[in-house]
């Protein structure tokens, strides 16, 4: 005995496609081959903060004419953590052709921490210890990971907030070095 009829197939049928087809749009947008449209959504902010490894001066003048991926961590937030490689893939590949990975810490008070979560990762990018301001300035980072993609000109082309596929990236990071 068939315990499925035919009313009943056709119900499971019909929730199965509408199951499929939301997959398809929620799926849809990175599984394009098209390039995505990067578009200025601000201009980084002029910064000086303290490296991270030794104290001394991080200037955002300092990377003028380069294409940037600026991210602020923390070293307690998995997420942060999960991006660490990405990042560091990102660096290794791409540094020279002017660009570099900057990390900012919103961790408080002694450095410390930040250096040895540097070391246990092996970060290969430059970190600076956030002020109060440098959040703000960047358009208010509320939560953390938040990533910026910075073109050679200073302008900010593209926002993550949360944790960012190196996929979605690198696509974006190729587009703006050309």
């Amino acid at each position: 005995m068939n315990s499925i009829t035919p009313f009943n197939r056709l119900a499971l049928l019909s929730a199965l496609g509408l199951i499929l087809l939301l997959l398809l749009l929620v799926a849809g947008p990175g599984c394009s081959d098209r390039k995505q449209q990067l578009t200025t959504v601000g201009t980084m902010p002029a910064f000086t903060l303290s490296s991270a490894l030794d104290g001394s001066p991080i200037n955002s003048q300092d990377y003028k004419g380069q294409a940037m991926v600026i991210t602020f961590f923390a070293t307690w937030c998995a997420p942060c953590r999960q991006e660490v490689p990405t990042l560091i893939a990102l660096q290794n590949k791409y540094a020279d052709r002017d660009f570099t990975v900057l990390a900012i810490s919103v961790d408080q008070g002694d450095t410390r921490k930040v250096r040895n979560f540097m070391t246990e990762l092996g970060i290969n990018y430059p970190v600076a210890m956030s002020d109060p301001d440098t959040p703000k300035d960047f358009g208010n980072v509320f939560g953390i990971p938040t990533s910026f993609l910075v073109d050679r000109k200073g302008n900010i082309v593209q926002r993550y907030d949360g944790y960012v596929d190196i996929t979605v990236l690198e696509r974006a990071l190729q587009e703006v070095l050309g």
